[in-house]
């Protein structure tokens, strides 16, 4: 026999300890020597001097010995598996350029290459390859890989990569269509291109949305919220919800709202406890009415013809007691109710008749249920609790 002690050490801020200290580098510390003014010298007017940080950082940085050595040795600083390599979206020569302070202007306007993207570049080298016309803008990595500002053909698939389109806003317009038919499009050789639909070319990226069925009953706004909702919390998920009601105007809120609510209740039942799919409704319709009162001016959910919450739900919500007691699966009740009905003799029958009936009518009956252990009299009183919680269900 032998006695083996292990000591697992799951305090999160060692992590932060320890990369605080090793990875922080020796001590450091920047100045400047200069004599005290006479009195010559304070009788002139002082000239402001120009402060480069940038350049005051890179003059006193200290590299310590074991960070140099890392370096000389061209060891990886950084490790990303898979790559992601971001993919440009932007109208026609509207791309972001970037140069040094002292280019002349006319040089930066002539200089083809500094105004290279991976959009422009996959939309030229379409024109020239025709063996990726096939693969969506989305999806070119898998077969090319950006190197040098140009689109090269893999020679394997060893080390994959994943591209990922800029993200832009809903409200952003045209930008926002525009990223929506990069999602769609294929083979496409020009911006022109992008916006043609069956050999037609559409006044606006709106337009070729339209055309090709991805704006149908909110489509690009039900996109936008899938997306966010991969990485969004449920707080941020509502957040987004109320600014596509403010901002973003949806055709039909009723319909987004029956298909995207289940994604923004997560932190009902972890921070409620509340477990069935009514209450869950409820508290995400309470949280949205919350936000769309604090904006300004003020909205309400009913001027978006959404339901309103009832309103003891915040009394219900604060009584954590009242929470537990109701926390039930009620569909799973109704069905067990459906099926324990059909096993009641003919005497339980007429007693369950009599009960119903009588409550139902508003009346009072008292029903003493007398048996022997084991006849069934507990599962006979879960008949009726599962009963009135189904109908509570259809209320």
């Amino acid at each position: 026999m032998a006695h083996i002690n292990v000591k697992y050490c799951g305090w999160s801020m060692l992590i932060k300890y320890l990369f605080k200290y090793i990875s922080k580098g020796a001590d450091r510390i920047r100045y400047s020597i200069s004599k005290t003014p006479t009195e010559t010298d304070r009788s002139h007017r002082p000239q402001p001097s120009n402060v480069n940080e940038i350049q005051n950082f890179i003059d006193g940085r200290f590299i310590c010995p074991h960070e140099a050595a890392w370096r000389i040795f061209n060891f990886d600083i950084h490790v990303r598996n898979p790559a992601v390599q971001v993919l440009a979206v932007h109208f026609e020569n509207m791309q972001n350029v970037t140069f040094r302070e002292t280019d002349l202007l006319e040089n930066v306007a002539t200089n083809t290459f500094s105004k290279r993207t991976t959009l422009i570049e996959w939309l030229s080298n379409n024109a020239r390859d025709a063996s990726g016309r096939h693969i969506r803008y989305i999806d070119y990595l898998s077969k090319y890989k950006w190197e040098s500002k140009v689109w090269m053909r893999r020679a394997s698939n060893k080390n994959p990569a994943i591209g990922r389109l800029v993200y832009i806003h809903p409200s952003s317009g045209e930008a926002f269509f525009l990223r929506m038919l990069l999602g769609y499009q294929r083979g496409c050789t020009s911006f022109m291109f992008i916006q043609t639909v069956n050999g037609e070319v559409c006044e606006t990226f709106r337009a070729a949305c339209e055309k090709l069925g991805l704006l149908g009953d909110d489509v690009e706004w039900s996109t936008a919220f899938e997306e966010a909702s991969v990485w969004a919390t449920a707080s941020e998920l509502r957040a987004l919800f109320t600014q596509m009601l403010l901002f973003c105007e949806v055709t039909d809120p009723l319909r987004m709202w029956e298909k995207q609510w289940r994604k923004m209740a997560d932190d009902g039942m972890r921070n409620h406890g509340i477990a069935n799919d009514d209450d869950l409704k409820q508290y995400v319709l309470y949280e949205l009415e919350l936000l769309l009162q604090s904006g300004t001016p003020s909205k309400s959910l009913s001027d978006y013809s959404l339901p309103m919450p009832r309103p003891a739900l915040l009394q219900q919500l604060q009584n954590k007691l009242l929470m537990e007691e109701g926390n039930y699966d009620r569909h799973l009740l109704s069905i067990e109710h459906n099926s324990n009905r059909s096993k009641l003799n003919l005497q339980q029958s007429r007693i369950y008749e009599d009960v119903t009936s009588t409550v139902a009518s508003h009346r009072q009956i008292l029903v003493f249920v007398y048996g022997h252990r084991g006849t069934g009299k507990t599962s006979y009183g879960q008949q009726y609790y599962q009963h009135y919680a189904q109908l509570e269900a259809m209320c």
